[in-house]
Order: C-alpha cells, then structure tokens, then sequence
C-alpha cells in the first residue's frame, strides 16, 4: 500500500512537492512563533483588493461549491465524481468530529482576541465565533484541489491546484476566521484523505461503468 501511494505522490510532484514546501513554512512559522502573534502580524498586512480576493477566493473552499466541481467532472469520468465524494465525506467527517468533539472549546480570532486586540475586519464578512480547529474551508479545498492535481492528465498543473489551495487556505487566516495552526491542520486532512480514497479507488475499483461520462459512453 505505501510503495503504491508513493508511486502516486512521484507522479504527482508538482503538486506534493511545493506543498511539503508549504507544511514546513507552516510548522517553521508555528515553532518559531506564536499563533496570536502570526496572526496579529497578517492581519496588520492588508489592502483593498486583497479584501475583495479573499473574500470571494474563499467560497472555493465551502462545502456547498462541491456541487459545482461535481457537476464539471461528471462530464469527464464518473469514477472522478464518486472519488471526490468519498474523500470529501471522510474529510468532513473527521473535520466536524475534531470541531465539536476534540477542539469543541477553540475559540475564533474574533472571540479569541476580544478584549485583547482590535482586529481589522474585513467588510461585508460575518465572523464565525467558535469552533477554529481545525479549518473546514481549508480541509475542502485542499481535499478538492489534491482530487483535481491526481485526476488531471498534465501532472504540471498540479501546481496551480496547490497554489489555489493554499490561497484558499490563506484567506481563512486573512478574513481572520482561522488561526494557522487550524488551516495546517486542515490542509493535511483534505490531503490525506484524497490521496487514500484516490488509491483506494484505482486499485481496488475496477468497473468500465465509471471510466464514461456524461454524454460521453465511450471509455477514454
């Protein structure tokens, strides 16, 4: 299982290779740091046009835009569609247990610097108060977006697919909704659980059925 999945993560390079980059400026960051102070130091760096990127950049990691990215890959593979479910399932699964279970009691920038620090605000935002660990957004982007890179025909795309996820990641921490421990925490689930559900499926799941596609009956 482990020599398939590495040979996996070889041909997926492009993509695996600039996120082990981005975990460990993520852990560097957190060891060398605190978490109030990287955020502090974030949100002190703002612009205009960064409001209004992140603000719509960060719907690509809301659960409800996977029906959307199931609708574009229904007309590319089946097995792709029932790939990026699964591993979104398990993905949210673990997300919301660790939320309301294990980290119930982890509080939300704006909750967790009340008092304390004036946080600049985006506008136009609502600020979730609870439940910061770890980032659902960031858990379904990365879950998404590490499907999209293993899926894709022309592995060297794999890194604009990490690219768009870690700005997606980032804007949780921009909008001030999520610390960066609790988007590290979530990148590393949506990846985690793509890669096995991805493997899962290639080497266990053998039916001509879902190499079709909508409109398209013809296998590739």
């Amino acid at each position: 299982m482990l020599r398939d999945i590495s040979k996996i993560v070889s041909a997926n390079k492009a993509f695996f290779l600039p996120y082990l980059i981005f975990l460990f400026f993520c852990a560097f960051a957190l060891l060398l740091f605190d978490k109030e102070g990287l955020h502090i130091a974030i949100n002190q760096r703002n612009h205009p046009f960064a409001d209004v990127f992140f603000k719509y950049l960060t719907y690509l990691g809301d659960g409800r835009m996977l029906l959307v990215y199931v609708l574009i890959l229904l007309f590319i593979k089946y097995r792709f569609v029932l790939i990026l479910l699964f591993s979104n399932l398990f993905s949210g699964i673990l997300t919301f247990i660790l939320k309301t279970q294990v980290f119930d009691a982890s509080l939300r920038p704006k909750k967790y610097f009340e008092n304390i620090y004036e946080l600049r605000l985006v506008p136009g935002v609502e600020n979730y108060l609870q439940n910061s660990m770890p980032s659902g957004h960031t858990a379904t982007a990365f879950c998404v977006f590490t499907c999209f890179a293993l899926m894709a025909k022309n592995k060297n795309t794999g890194f604009l697919f990490l690219i768009t996820a870690a700005l997606i990641g980032f804007s949780r921490i921009y909008l001030s909704q999520h610390f960066l421990d609790d988007v590290f925490i979530g990148s590393l689930i949506g990846v985690l659980f793509a890669l096995l559900v991805y493997y899962l499926f290639q080497k266990n799941v053998q039916n001509q059925g879902l190499e079709k596609a909508l409109f398209k009956n013809n296998k590739p």
